[in-house]
């Protein structure tokens, strides 16, 4: 008597048999094992063991013949065909500058949660939290590819590490009254364009990828299509890169604010640049550098670009937006993005609703 398909059977001498296949001979022939026992249900054990034994003695063998580097090699290989190539440039400039001088030279079967723990307390010697996060993401990639194809054991990536102070930045009311009387009263295309960007949430590579034939005058919108970023050539230099937005719900389409509409469309001629005027797109850090100018001589202390789209989403919780519309118009994959990371509710507001929940009770 046999289990069909478990490989056992029932002995002449009354044991029971359990073959397992062990290797190939030279002549490519399947070689087996058995294991024996003297009912149906203590074979099965020993089969399942035998099985889970010779697993465990391959599977090692090949992890630890794996280098690091070259599972990193591997790692860059899969993601090209699966990322935009500005995310691939990064990815590939965060492997070459931080994880391959690191972890190249071991197996990566020998590295350990201690190691990454090391590495991160190295990093934030130096580095702001978000970019110590941002590159042990991708080790936790790395390694999770690695795991996958069977180079090694999963281990754990995660790591904490504190959030800057100054990792959110947000114009108070009063530097925005400044900046925007500033901008208005210069009235060119930088400053039209940095001007969108506080009062539509924009980030800089879409403003700066923004068509005039993307302007809306009746509708009085603007749609977001492409992006302009700078990334590396691959050969130590740099090149500028027209693409599609960061996600598929960054494509969208934006209402312009009333006071802004015939300033933007003054500017708007039909199949050139919006910020140029030309065929070819301003480059984000010309407007970085208009950026920085325009606050040192509103007296203003220095920030990056991307706090004009902290504040738009701040102020618009300060208004009253629901965060569904707020997640929309930044082009956000969920509403959790918008409310964790871009709305900082600021003191007056806090204040008002605790002046409102006290005149209730």
């Amino acid at each position: 008597m046999s289990k069909t398909g478990e490989n056992i059977r029932k002995r002449k001498d009354g044991r029971w048999e359990g073959r397992y296949p062990a290797g190939r001979n030279p002549d490519g022939k399947i070689r087996y094992r058995s294991v024996y026992a003297k009912t149906y249900t203590e074979v099965k054990e020993k089969l399942c063991a035998a099985r889970q034994g010779l697993a465990a003695m391959e599977q090692p063998t090949v992890s630890r013949r794996m280098p690091t580097g070259d599972v990193l090699n591997l790692w860059l290989q899969s993601m090209e065909l699966q990322v935009k190539k500005s995310t691939y440039c990064r990815y590939r400039g965060i492997v070459e500058k931080h994880l391959r001088p690191r972890f190249g030279y071991l197996r990566i079967h020998d590295v350990t949660s201690a190691d990454l723990q090391a590495f991160a307390a190295d990093l934030s010697r130096d580095l702001k939290g978000k970019t110590v996060r941002d590159i042990l993401t991708v080790m936790g990639q790395v390694l999770k590819y690695a795991a996958k194809q069977g180079y090694c054991a999963k281990i754990d990536t995660v790591c904490k590490i504190k959030k800057d102070e100054n990792e959110m930045q947000i114009l108070s009311p009063d530097e925005q009254k400044r900046l925007t009387a500033r901008l208005i009263e210069n009235q060119g295309r930088e400053s039209m364009g940095i001007l969108l960007c506080l009062y539509t949430g924009l980030r800089i590579g879409e403003i700066c990828g923004l068509k005039c034939n993307d302007i809306n005058y009746a509708a009085g919108t603007l749609r977001v299509r492409r992006t302009v970023q700078r990334i590396s050539d691959g050969n130590g230099g740099t090149e500028i890169w027209i693409d599609a937005p960061k996600t598929q719900r960054s494509a969208r389409e934006i209402p312009i604010p009333p006071f802004l509409l015939d300033t933007v469309c003054r500017q708007a001629w039909k199949g050139c640049y919006l910020l140029t005027g030309t065929d070819t797109p301003m480059q984000p850090r010309t407007l970085q550098n208009h950026f920085k100018r325009l606050l040192r001589e509103c007296g203003l202390r220095n920030l990056r670009f991307h706090a004009l789209r902290h504040t738009f989403a701040s102020r618009a919780i300060e208004v009253g937006f629901d965060a569904k519309s707020l997640s929309e118009i930044l082009g956000h994959a969920s509403v959790n993005i918008t409310l964790d990371r871009y709305v900082h509710s600021s003191m007056e507001l806090k204040r008002s609703h605790m002046q409102r929940f006290a005149a209730v009770l």
